[in-house]
């Protein structure tokens, strides 16, 4: 079982996330920016939601909407602590079979498509982690959630590189925000080998070719640059992140 400790401010994000983490259907599998801080394992930009994938969501609800202050649908929840949950239910069958059912006219695969195999095949991959939420100052414990399964680094990439295409004019706070945490993964925890090379082969040539263009190609780079300037703590230096792409992609 992997341990991971989180610092924040006692009654802050982290500390009001973890506490909710802690009450969730063990279902869930946690994705987004908490996911990705504890996959990290260092700071990371602040994440002011929990997000999160589930099979079968319809028999996760009635669980889900009890305890929530407010439920609106669509898998967007809000519980005590101004701390919003948003459930995105993936097929309810493992990434293979849905690829089979969905690729088997030998046309490419939409955007839409290969973002709905990520979140499936990430979910299935999730992994077990401990966590725990620490006062900055003090270090003393404030929230603990043993056991929440989380994407592995592989099935965040997955899903983040598959995300970032349909947020081009809708979104672009947000695809700047995927972008931002894709470097970080890269640049400081790498998707181990093993796992990377597990994802279904359309994903991951998909998934190669955008992160070459958003961290190798100078031109995508450059832009890339651009993008998430905006969040310079923790700094990342593209440098390293095209370094780590081009080892990741040999």
């Amino acid at each position: 079982m992997t341990t991971v400790v989180l610092s924040g401010r006692r009654g802050g994000t982290t500390h009001r996330e973890v506490e909710l983490l802690g009450t969730l259907p063990s279902e869930l599998r946690l994705i987004g920016g908490l996911a990705v801080m504890c996959r990290v394992g260092s700071p990371h930009r602040t994440t002011v939601d929990l997000d999160a994938v589930a099979r079968d969501l319809s028999g996760l609800h009635p669980r889900l909407a009890h305890v929530a202050m407010t439920s609106t649908g669509g898998g967007q929840y809000r519980f005590e602590g101004q701390v919003d949950l948003d459930v995105i239910d993936v097929a309810p069958v493992p990434a293979d079979e849905l690829l089979a059912s969905i690729g088997g006219d030998g046309e490419p695969l939409s955007d839409l498509e290969l973002n709905v195999v990520a979140h499936t095949w990430a979910h299935d991959g999730a992994t077990e982690v401990d966590v725990t939420a620490v006062d900055e100052l003090t270090g003393d414990r404030l929230a603990t959630a043993p056991a929440r399964s989380i994407a592995t680094t592989s099935g965040l990439v997955a899903m983040k590189a598959s995300t970032i295409p349909l947020r081009v004019s809708t979104k672009p706070e947000k695809r700047a925000s995927d972008l931002y945490d894709l470097a970080r993964l890269v640049q400081v925890a790498p998707p181990d080998a093993p796992t990377f090379d597990g994802m279904p082969d359309v994903l991951a040539e998909s998934v190669a070719r955008r992160l070459h263009t958003w961290f190798v190609d100078d031109a995508g780079r450059d832009r890339t640059f651009r993008e998430i300037r905006r969040f310079d703590e923790p700094a990342v230096d593209l440098d390293e992140v095209a370094d780590a792409v081009e080892e990741l992609l040999v």
